[in-house]
């Protein structure tokens, strides 16, 4: 008995750590071009577990989102008790004739440059080099924080240095340097992904944002068209 209770007041320490809750992140795929991109996150909120999800689509050139291309199921009491992947289910099929509309292929989800497998925090530089158009990659990450708990506010953007095979090198910056988001502590280049052609860049930024309850993780993307 007393070993039982020693386990159980460890698992409750241990959730009182890790309070805040963890979206899933999901690629959608790009349209044939590489032109625009979905995503999609999606999960289950802490304390009242009630399902939510969100779905959007960007153009990726304009590092932007399609008008008309943003759906959401909050979490709430008519998703309570239901999972994620349910709810995400239902927000994918309702958002089904927009992404057809818009040529968006789930089978064409590109190619892995990067993949930040450890949490990391405050991870400010990376670098990697795409191996099937021999162009590498260098990408600074600037991230402004202002406040602190409920009243944190940031900023986020990145510049990337790409250095193609013949040796030309393009910095870019990629975000919006003046942009202030409420709530998000900090940032982190989770992973990088490329079309099939090598020219559409996608980093997918995994967001640090205050709760109450204790940190959760959302997601977001910058992109950039070569």
């Amino acid at each position: 008995m007393r070993k039982t209770a020693i386990i159980c007041a460890l698992f409750f320490s241990l959730s009182g750590l890790f309070a805040g809750d963890i979206a899933n992140f999901v690629n959608l795929g790009f349209s044939a071009d590489g032109n625009r991109f979905v995503f999609g996150q999606h999960g289950v909120s802490d304390g009242d577990y009630a399902g939510y999800a969100d779905i959007w689509a960007v153009d990726v050139p304009k590092n932007a989102f399609l008008s008309g291309g943003k759906f959401s199921t909050a979490a709430s009491a008519a998703t309570a008790g239901k999972d994620g992947n349910g709810v995400f289910a239902a927000l994918q099929n309702a958002a089904a004739p927009f992404l057809a509309k818009n040529g968006i292929d789930s089978s064409r989800k590109g190619r892995s440059l990067y993949v930040q497998a450890e949490d990391i925090p405050s991870l400010r530089e990376i670098a990697f080099r795409d191996f099937e158009t021999g162009a590498s990659y260098k990408v600074s990450v600037t991230v402004k924080v202002s406040g602190s708990g409920a009243d944190a506010r940031s900023s986020f953007y990145l510049t990337v240095s790409v250095t193609d095979k013949s040796g030309k090198a393009t910095v870019k910056t990629v975000g919006l340097p003046g942009y202030e988001r409420a709530g998000v502590k900090d940032y982190l280049v989770r992973r990088v992904l490329t079309d099939d052609t090598g020219k559409s860049v996608v980093f997918v930024i995994e967001k640090t944002v205050y709760d109450r309850k204790g940190d959760s993780v959302r997601y977001m993307v910058e992109t950039l068209r070569l």
